[in-house]
Formats: structure tokens, C-alpha cells, sequence
């Protein structure tokens, strides 16, 4: 057998769908009868690889690693380690090269373990396909198919790769994922004439990861793997990279890290130049202590660790975080932009009303799949919780018998409905949940809908059959007469029936027991204005003249009856109303959106009735902009705008119905020039560039596509609407810690810097500046101080946290009472901080102060241990004041030093914790001689205790003060 002519690039740009079959067949080197040989096979695996989708841009985990690297912090701690080394301070550089790795292993981790639950989700995708090979169907696993195999598809499949059809019969395919079209594509065998038909219009081809929803197919695999159609799209993502990787806090955060080493590089040169730049080892040191000063060591790992843990939060709520730094970003959010079908919606069509001429109107609770509902019997038309609470509840096993005609009509299609086995499993999860919808559809989803509802009366098949029903023959439906028929015969009368269903204006023309037919088209279009599918429901009793004989085939059957004498002279009996109905959790999840200040966008491929249908019902509109046409539109009408026409919008449209990917993405844009911060939902390879400019890309875990997977940030493993709603929640907790544990390391941070400038007014006897805290001490502190900062930024959110507005998407992490807050907080440390310093050291010395010069390297009992000393007191002061410090800022107004302040502080481990390391490291660092003295560069005391205990209950009284003083002048928005 031939191989196919050309390498992947002559495959990739041959224009599948304007050749002729047999050309098809010629040009890839294969038979239509039997397919392709195992060694040939075998061969063309090697030649174009297998068929999955990858990156071009090397393993995932270089990827992640080089996205990690690019944290500034990390690298600044790296040089400053190498800068301890060169002066032998082993014990600070080693500390400071173990943070910055700390830090990366903490990011990596968690990030590369997020792509790893990515690829467990993409091998559930069509792990196997049916094949034509040496003759024989066989069954293989999807990565096998190569260019030339002869590929078999029916009903249900997903494509395994893209294919030119050759053999069809009635087949319909499901292309939403790819082409965004939400109405399946009837495929025909026909020679396209233009190379450049757009792919849904190619109804000669199947593709990649698309669906057949009807029918069955033959045809020849024509790309696989990188080369399908989505595995471009995938190669164009992976090309063009992402010019929104980096978040606002991100780039804030990047410029503090610059900022502050700038401000390190300025405390340097104030030190060396106290000593006109002659600068020895201590002094040296005590530049490098200034430096130390205003760089935050733990800062970078408390950030990750606080977003590693949001990840593994959001993980638990059914959202997997593919990029950490997005958790940020979430807590901004200010517009969703959501799918409907699956998201918003069950992705399960349901029979949720039907209306009968004598009964009038019902509805039917809705359950999935899940064949259990209750029935009211209602006045007219209303909302979902209006129809129960209004409506009265009918017994099913005692309808009209008008009503259980119309069960009986419904069931009569035998092709489609739910898995024999899967109805007893579901049955079985019943006993444990009755609101389990883990039933598996098979067939048309009208169909189905139509047979779950039927199901729900105990009407189904197997019910039917006991009561001796059975099916003769099938009139298939037909689009150009929008109907269909079965032909059933009922064993204990002996009577055969006709049941019809379809259109209501090709039914009614049908039957002949109709009084009104103006009011039943009314009917019609009320049901139709909920956004419901209309079916109109039809029997006839025929008259025959003989004992059926039931061994006829269909075929007999049908020349028998043929249909245009059996569909005639019915009996008109109602109308269903059918749609995906939202989750139950949807409205509220909406609701609680617009209390936190954010818009919901509904985009969907719907028509324009269901949408607003829909979004009524779950509060995205309301009554009063429901016929809106600024906020209502079609995608046709949106797209038709320009720039300057969508900007002089008052509001961005709350719907737009029949969008295209082209629409989602002028919506993401025209969202970003006003300034939000945007989230956008999406499932199928069309939604994957709207994901990726939008500030949050969020794709499904259950139905979305690999493409858009790998397109977004935050992968929500339920599908569901509400879980966005509690990663938001999740997202403003992250971020609101995060301002808490950066305004207590910046407290501390400047304290501690002005202490240090402020001490080099401070001299010995030649001269020399004397540094308030060694280098090892502030490698302590930064110890010290982390564990409370990780407290901080776990704390839970306040209950109010879904009631408040989103920040400005322009306000920076630090607003001015947080810098009002440094101001003030940091003063009161500095002076506490110096009187702790400066009380020993003077009253140790007699008022001498330094005794002795270089102190830190020729240390001198009789002249060097008051300022040791003075040194140890003011570590003690510090390390009992950090812990205050956290308490402040637990909140930035409400008292935290009264009982139930001291009760929360008590229960937490951490705080504890930490104040047991510090009295524990303190008396061994202190008094230990080798420690302290070699080490350190410190001393313990005795009254130096009580002094440092003095000074931080007035730390905590001016604390209180301040707030009291807050809580009276500034507004009341914070807490």
C-alpha cells in the first residue's frame, strides 16, 4: 500500500473537503474497503506522531519553573546571599539563598501539580475510537489513528480526528466545541468547491473532539494530533503566549521589590557615607543589616504559601487554580461574562410544562436526568417558585386521560431515552440521593428530555411493555414537514395507534378535534416567550380490519401504512414545553453577584427568546430591562457596532444571544476600555482567545474542550456558575490578607530601618557608627516575624465580604489608611525600639555609651557589653512588639486588645506558637556565651526584660488610642 504523499505540512494544507473521495483516498495511500495495514500503521506513527494534543513550547515543567524565575524578590535575595558570602556571613547568605528556593519549590509545586490534574482531565477525552483495518473493525485507543485510517462513528461518539466522510447515514453532528454553532450540523456527501468554506460549513468533513448527536459515518482520517483543526488553535495559543500573565498585584508588587531595593541601595550609601566611605568589616556588616532592613525576606514565601493555600481552598470548592497569581485578581473581578448551556444551565433538556385543552397548564419540577419530579397543576404560566407555591400538586399516578395519553405518545419512540443499565444503577443512587443526575443520555436530547418526563409518570418503557405495548414502525423525522410518527400496537385491545409529534403549525393542520385553533397558537407562544421548545402532541386510533401480524418487518410495516394516510384525521392532545433549565443554584449565585457590586453577562449560541428567557429567570434581567434592546441583543446586532458606538453605551448588554467567539472577544475588549477587571467563561476551542485575554479565563472541567483548558486559569471541575461566585468570595479574602500581612511586614520593615538610620548619630570612641542590630539578629527577626504574617493571611472573611462593591481595578494594594496605618504604627515602633536601645546602653555605660570601637569583631567585656546589651533589649522589645503589631492589624478599626481580642489571639496556634519561639530563642541566643557573643552580637540582661514589657503595653495603649481616634473621624467603610 502506498504511503501518503508529503510530510504533515502537504496534509495539513490539502483541502480535504473540495476533493473527491476517491482522490481522498489516492492521495493518503489507503483502501476504503479494508483501511490500512498494522505495519503500515505502525509506520505512519512514526512518521506524524500520535494523535494528542502538546505543546511546542518543550515540558510543562520548564515552563512552570521559567514562570516562577521571573519573580524579582527571589533573584534580590540571591545577590544579597552572594553578598554575605563575600563578607563570610555564611549563617545570613545561607538563610537568604534558602528563601528565595523556598519560595520557588513552594510556587512550583503547587502549579505544576495543578497542570498534572489538567492532564488527568484531558485522558478522559475520547480514550478510544473504532477503526477499519486489513479489513477488520477494531477498537484502539485514540492516540493510535494515523493520517489514512478508515474511521467508524455512530451516535454519541466524540471524533477522534479530523476526517473526510465518505459514508453517512442520517448523521448529525454536535460541532458547539469547535464553531461555537449550538444547533448539530447535518452532514451531506457532497464536493465543496471553496477552499476557504468556513468549518461549519463543511458538511463533508468531521472533526477533532465534535460529537455525533445522530446517525453513523466512514471516514478517512485526514490530520490527527497537532494538525486537526483544534490542534491549531492550540498551536496559535501556544505561539502567541499570553500577554496577560502578569496580574496588577504582580506588576505592584514587582515595582515595590524594585522600589525597595532601591531604597536598600540609598540606606547603604547613608551608612558608608556617616564614615566618608571608610568603611571596615563592621561596618560593612552594619550596611548590610541596613539593607536587610528594608527587604523582606519572609514576604515572598507568606505570599505563596497564602496562595498556595487559596489554591488548595478554591481545589476543595471545585475549581483547580492552573496559575496562582490569578487568586488576586478574582477578589477585582467587577464583570462575569458567562456561557449559558452547562454553566448557568444543567446541559440537560427537560420537560418542565406541558398544557392539555381540557386540563389546562402543568409543570413538571425539574431533575436532569434523574427521573423524579412532582407535577402542579397552574393557573397560566409564572416563575419556578411561583408555580409550586401557587400551584396545586396533582397525584401522578391519577391523571386525566387526556393527561396519560400524552405520557403514553411521549414514550412511544423506543430509540431514545436512558441506558438499560444505567437506569438500574440509577435506580440504585435514588435509594441514596433522589436528587442524583448521574443518568447517562442516549440519543437526540429532545428525544431524551421527552423520555425522562415520561419516566417521571412510571410510564417508561419497560412499564409499557408490561401493560402490552409495543412499537411496529418508526416514520423518522423529517425537517422539511418538522414532524414524526410511531405506529404502536396495543396486544390486550388489540387496537393500533398512530402517535404524532412535532411543529405545532404542521401538527394542528392534522387533526381534527380542534374548536380553537387561534387559542392554542396563543398557547403556543406563551410557552415559547419562557424560552421553551413547543412539540404539539397528536394520536389517532386506526380501524383495521385484520389481526395484526407482528412479525412484519418495519420496512412491510411502513408499505402498509404508509405515512401520509396514517398521519392524518388526529386527535389533538397538548403541548410540551422543553428547555435546559438553570441550576437551582443559579439565581442565588446571581443574586449574589449584583450585592457584591459585579455584572453578569450572559453569552450564549441561543436565540435570542430562550436567552432572555433565561436570564429573567435567574435575575440577570428583571422586569423593568427585560425589553431593553442596549441590553438585549444578538451577536449579529453587537458585532454590527463599532468601538466608538459600543464605549457610548450607558451598560455593556447583560445578553446577547447567537454570539460568536468574534463577539465574546469585542465584549472582553470593550470591558477592558472601561476600565473592569473581566472573568469569561467558556467551554468549546472557539472560546479559547476570549479566555485568554480576558483577566480571568475560566473554562469547564466536565464538558470543556483541551484547548481552552489549556487557555484559561482556573478550571471549575463542576461546570457550575455558583463555584465562580465562591472563588470570587475566595479571591477578595486572598487579597484583603494580603493588604494585613504587607502592612504588618512594612511596619516592622520601617521600623526597624528608621531605628538603624536613626542610630548612626550614635558613635564610638572613634568615631565609628555602631549598628543597633547585627546582621544575624535581623535573620532572626525576619524568623520571627514570618509565622504571624502566615496568620494573617489565612484569617477567614469577614461576613460582610460579599456585600461590598469590587475595589477600583486602579487602587492600589496600599489605599491611604493602610499607609496612614504604616505611618503611625511604624513611628510608635521606632521610638519604642530606641528607648529600648538607648536606656541600657547609656545607663550600663554610665552615659559613656560605646566603650570600645569594633565592637561586632573584637568584642570587649569591660567596654563592649553595654551595647550588647542594649542590643538584647531592644530585640526583646521588637520581637514582643511584632506580635502586637499582628494583632493590630487583624483589623483596622475594631478593638482587638479586649476580652474577646485576647480570646481570638489565645486560640491561635500560630500566635502561640511563635511567642513560645521567641521567649525560647531569645533566652538561648541571649544566654549562651558562645551563641550570643559569636554569634549574635548580643547579650541578655535582667531589668532589660521588664523595661521591654513596659514599653509594649504602651505600644498596645497608643494602639487603642489610635483606633478609638479612627473609628471617630474617618469614614465608616472598613473594619
Amino acid at each position: 500500500m502506498a504511503s501518503p504523499s508529503g510530510s504533515n505540512t502537504t496534509i495539513e494544507q490539502t483541502d480535504w473537503h473540495t476533493m473527491e473521495v476517491e482522490q481522498v483516498a489516492q492521495a493518503l495511500g489507503t483502501s476504503l474497503d479494508k483501511g490500512l495495514t498494522a505495519a503500515e500503521a505502525s509506520s505512519r506513527i512514526q512518521q506524524h506522531g500520535y494523535n494528542e494534543l502538546s505543546s511546542n513550547n518543550g515540558p510543562a515543567w520548564i515552563k512552570i519553573l521559567l514562570r516562577q524565575l521571573l519573580d524579582a524578590m527571589n533573584w534580590i535575595f540571591v545577590g544579597l546571599g552572594a553578598v554575605s558570602y563575600a563578607f563570610a556571613d555564611y549563617a545570613t547568605g545561607t538563610m537568604l539563598v534558602f528563601i528565595a528556593v523556598l519560595n520557588l519549590y513552594l510556587s512550583f509545586s503547587q502549579e505544576y501539580a495543578a497542570e498534572q490534574t489538567l492532564a488527568a482531565l484531558r485522558n478522559l477525552s475520547s480514550p478510544e475510537a473504532k477503526v477499519l483495518r486489513e479489513g477488520r473493525e477494531l477498537t484502539i485507543p485514540s492516540r493510535e489513528i494515523v493520517p489514512g485510517d478508515i474511521l467508524l462513528i455512530q451516535e454519541g461518539d466524540s471524533v477522534a480526528a479530523d476526517a473526510r466522510l465518505f459514508t453517512i447515514s442520517n448523521l448529525e453532528m454536535d460541532e458547539a466545541l469547535l464553531t461555537g454553532e449550538s444547533v448539530p450540523v447535518s452532514k451531506q456527501l457532497i464536493v465543496l468547491e471553496k477552499p476557504d468554506e468556513p468549518l461549519g460549513d463543511r458538511v463533508n468533513m468531521a472533526y477533532s473532539s465534535t460529537v455525533v448527536s445522530k446517525g453513523r459515518g466512514v471516514a478517512i482520517v485526514t490530520a490527527t494530533g497537532m494538525f486537526t483543526e483544534i490542534g491549531k488553535v492550540a498551536t496559535k495559543l501556544d505561539n502567541a503566549g499570553s500577554n496577560n500573565d502578569t496580574t496588577r498585584l504582580q506588576k505592584s508588587l514587582n515595582k515595590m521589590y524594585f522600589g525597595l531595593l532601591g531604597a536598600a541601595v540609598v540606606c547603604v550609601i547613608i551608612v558608608l557615607a556617616s564614615v566618608k566611605f571608610h568603611a571596615n568589616y563592621d561596618i560593612g556588616m552594619y550596611a548590610m543589616t541596613a539593607a536587610l532592613s528594608v527587604l523582606p525576606a519572609g514576604l515572598t514565601t507568606v505570599m505563596t504559601v497564602t496562595l498556595v493555600l487559596g489554591g488548595q481552598q478554591m481545589a476543595k470548592q471545585k475549581a483547580l487554580v492552573r496559575k496562582l497569581k490569578v487568586l488576586e485578581t478574582l477578589g477585582s473581578v467587577t464583570n462575569i461574562f458567562s456561557d449559558k448551556t452547562g454553566t448557568l444551565t444543567m446541559a440537560r433538556m427537560v420537560v418542565v410544562r406541558f398544557w392539555t385543552p381540557s386540563q389546562g397548564y402543568f409543570y413538571v419540577t425539574p431533575n436532569g436526568l434523574a427521573p423524579q419530579g412532582d407535577v402542579y397543576r397552574t393557573d397560566g404560566i409564572k416563575d419556578d417558585g411561583e408555580e409550586m407555591s401557587s400551584g396545586n400538586r396533582v397525584d401522578k399516578t391519577d391523571l386525566p386521560e387526556d393527561s396519560d395519553t400524552v405520557t403514553i405518545e411521549i414514550v412511544s419512540d423506543e430509540k431514545h431515552g436512558v441506558d438499560e443499565k444505567q437506569q438500574e444503577e440509577g435506580r440504585k443512587e435514588e435509594e441514596e440521593s433522589a436528587q442524583s443526575d448521574d443518568w447517562i443520555p442516549t440519543g437526540a436530547p429532545t428525544e431524551v428530555a421527552l423520555q425522562v418526563f415520561a419516566h417521571k409518570f412510571d410510564l417508561g418503557k419497560p412499564q409499557l411493555t408490561n401493560q402490552g405495548w409495543s412499537l411496529l414502525a418508526e416514520y423518522q423525522f423529517d425537517s422539511t414537514i418538522k414532524r414524526m410518527s410511531t405506529l404502536c400496537f396495543h396486544r390486550p385491545t388489540g387496537d393500533l395507534y398512530v402517535f404524532s409529534k412535532g411543529a405545532a403549525e404542521r401538527i394542528l393542520p392534522l387533526c381534527n378535534n380542534i374548536k380553537d385553533e387561534d387559542e392554542i397558537h396563543q398557547r403556543v407562544d406563551m410557552l415559547a416567550s419562557k424560552g421553551l421548545r413547543v412539540i404539539a402532541l397528536a394520536v389517532r386510533k386506526l380501524e383495521i380490519s385484520q389481526v395484526m401480524d407482528e412479525s412484519l418487518s418495519q420496512d412491510q410495516i411502513i408499505k402498509q401504512f404508509p405515512r401520509d394516510d396514517i398521519e392524518r384525521d388526529l386527535e389533538f392532545l397538548g403541548l410540551t414545553g422543553i428547555y435546559d433549565p438553570p441550576r437551582a443554584e443559579s439565581r442565588r449565585a446571581v443574586e449574589e453577584a449584583h450585592e457584591a457590586g459585579i455584572a453578569v453577562h450572559m453569552l450564549t449560541g441561543d436565540h435570542e427568546n430562550t436567552a432572555r428567557a433565561i436570564a429573567r429567570e435567574i435575575n440577570i434581567l428583571d422586569d423593568d430591562n427585560m425589553n431593553d434592546r442596549t441590553l438585549v441583543m444578538s451577536g449579529t446586532q453587537f458585532d454590527a457596532l463599532t468601538d466608538e458606538q459600543v464605549d457610548a453605551l450607558e451598560r455593556l448588554p447583560l445578553v446577547v444571544a447567537r454570539c460568536s467567539p468574534d463577539t465574546k472577544v469585542k465584549m472582553i475588549q470593550a470591558s477592558a476600555r472601561r476600565g473592569n477587571i473581566s472573568a469569561m467563561t467558556g467551554d468549546g476551542v472557539n472560546d479559547s482567545p476570549s479566555l485568554r485575554i480576558a483577566d480571568v479565563g475560566i473554562s469547564m472541567g466536565k464538558n470543556g474542550s483541551d484547548v481552552a483548558k489549556q487557555a484559561s486559569d482556573i478550571i471549575l471541575t463542576d461546570d457550575n456558575f455558583a463555584t465562580i461566585i465562591r472563588a470570587v468570595s475566595e479571591g477578595r479574602r486572598i487579597y484583603q490578607n494580603m493588604q494585613r500581612f504587607l502592612l504588618y511586614y512594612w511596619i516592622i520593615l520601617a521600623g526597624l530601618c528608621f531605628v538603624i538610620l536613626v542610630a548612626l548619630a550614635f558613635r564610638d570612641p572613634a568615631g565609628g557608627s555602631i549598628a543597633p542590630m547585627s546582621t544575624l539578629q535581623m535573620v532572626l527577626v525576619y524568623v520571627a516575624v514570618t509565622p504571624p504574617a502566615a496568620d494573617l493571611s489565612v484569617q477567614s472573611a469577614p461576613p460582610t465580604i460579599m456585600k461590598e462593591p469590587p475595589r477600583p481595578p486602579k487602587e492600589s494594594i496600599f489605599n491611604p489608611e493602610i499607609l496612614l496605618d504604616l505611618g503611625v504604627y511604624s513611628i510608635a515602633l521606632t521610638a519604642i525600639c530606641l528607648i529600648a536601645f538607648v536606656v541600657p546602653l547609656y545607663v550600663l555605660s554610665d552615659g559613656v555609651g560605646v566603650g570600645a570601637q569594633d565592637c561586632d569583631t573584637h568584642y570587649q567585656a569591660a567596654f563592649c557589653e553595654p551595647f550588647y546589651r542594649a542590643r538584647g533589649s531592644m530585640l526583646i522589645t521588637l520581637l514582643f512588639a511584632s506580635i502586637i503589631v499582628m494583632v493590630n492589624v487583624r483589623s483596622y478599626r475594631q478593638v482587638e486588645w479586649n476580652l474577646a481580642g485576647l480570646k481570638k489571639t489565645v486560640r491561635s496556634k500560630t500566635l502561640i506558637g511563635t511567642f513560645i519561639f521567641d521567649i525560647v530563642t531569645l533566652v538561648l541566643f541571649l544566654y549562651i556565651p558562645k551563641a550570643a557573643i559569636d554569634g549574635f552580637s548580643m547579650l541578655g540582661g535582667t531589668w532589660e526584660w521588664g523595661l521591654a514589657i513596659g514599653l509594649d503595653l504602651v505600644f498596645i495603649a497608643f494602639s487603642e488610642a489610635y483606633k478609638a481616634l479612627k473609628r471617630r473621624y474617618l469614614k465608616s467603610n472598613r473594619t
